[in-house]
């Protein structure tokens, strides 16, 4: 009879980035909450942490939401009592009311509708935040703060609403930089404008830089592809401590290699054949290095492992097509934004090579 592939292996989680389904229902998970540990030993409370796409960001933000929000506090030990910081909880666990806001999904092709869609996602994320804790807000205030008509009042509404309560808020941000992006490489004005001194997205961090000096907001993390928006805001929003290239943090996401051979021996790759798996695995998937001082050389993205892992696990074989197509490259993108600021030619030789 055919063997179940599926009765002794764990599940892949390829393209699931909502921590508590992983953990609970015991996918494939690589232990990476050692790190929760390390950020907060660092005493810097307002982080950017960036990395490419499909890299394991949006996990790691549904990992800090279900780690610092109060509401989960009964679920601790199911959720993290297998995995390193179950193990060593911080005194900062399950101690948050925690604001998780994203910008993707913004329609940037009218600056209309880009303001339009920031508003939108500002409200989505608020209202959430306002349903989950719902106990903590009287509904007058609640209908005070989503009657707003632009992100940084809301937000004004929000820390002035939460700041007589006991908990202080913890902020997450995915894709703080999606829509921008978008913008940096067809309307590089409108993007200016934007980040400007009187532009909403520059409003938006002032005001969040004004809600951490008055205490309502302890923590910030957020991330994104590009630094690109980050540099852009100047003193808009100069307390946050950008940490991608720490080489401390440089594997906080993404796969070692001796992850990468753990996983293809979990899969079903033959001690016989894992060597050759691998170097198949370093040739198209390898090379990410995001420090000039790696502690644990070039990383492997997550996505492309798992596209691997998955199919192998299923087939017996590698991929007939060994690059995901969720993961590829906008290369007419990336070529416009190489042109800011005149040199193109000369970077555009950097792209060919990359």
């Amino acid at each position: 009879p055919p063997i179940c592939l599926y009765c002794t292996m764990q599940k892949i989680p390829y393209g699931i980035s909502d921590f508590s389904r992983i953990s609970k229902d015991d996918f494939y998970f690589v232990d990476r909450t050692q790190y929760i540990e390390k950020l907060e030993m660092l005493g810097e409370p307002y982080l950017f942490f960036l990395r490419p796409r499909r890299f394991g960001k949006s996990l790691w933000i549904s990992l800090l939401q279900h780690y610092y929000g109060i509401e989960h506090k009964g679920d601790f030990e199911a959720l993290f009592g297998k995995y390193y910081i179950g193990q060593h909880p911080t005194p900062l666990a399950n101690s948050y009311l925690v604001l998780r806001m994203e910008f993707s999904r913004i329609d940037t092709t009218t600056p209309e509708g880009t303001y339009r869609g920031f508003l939108t996602n500002t409200l989505v994320g608020v209202e959430q935040f306002l349903n989950k804790y719902s106990a903590y807000y009287h509904e007058k205030n609640v209908a005070d703060i989503l009657s707003k008509k632009a992100p940084e009042e809301v937000l004004k509404a929000l820390f002035t609403a939460s700041a007589p309560l006991p908990h202080a808020l913890y902020l997450l941000i995915d894709e703080y930089d999606h829509f921008a992006n978008e913008l940096v490489s067809f309307n590089l004005d409108y993007f200016s404008e934007i980040v400007a001194s009187n532009g909403f997205v520059r409003k938006f961090y002032e005001t969040l830089k004004t809600a951490t000096g008055e205490g309502v907001l302890d923590r910030i993390f957020i991330t994104g592809v590009t630094p690109l928006t980050l540099d852009s805001l100047t003193s808009g929003f100069n307390i946050g401590s950008d940490l991608s290239r720490d080489e401390h943090l440089q594997a906080m996401m993404g796969f070692t290699g001796e992850e990468v051979s753990g996983l293809l021996s979990d899969v079903g790759v033959s001690e016989a054949d894992l060597e050759e798996t691998l170097g198949q695995v370093k040739k198209w998937y390898d090379g990410y290095q995001f420090s000039i001082r790696p502690s644990n050389g070039g990383l492997y993205n997550p996505d492309m492992v798992l596209y691997f892992a998955k199919h192998y696990l299923r087939y017996r074989r590698a991929p007939d097509e060994m690059l995901d197509t969720n993961i590829a490259s906008d290369y007419g993108k990336i070529k416009k934004l190489f042109s800011i600021g005149g040199m193109g030619n000369e970077r555009f030789g950097v792209l060919e090579r990359l």
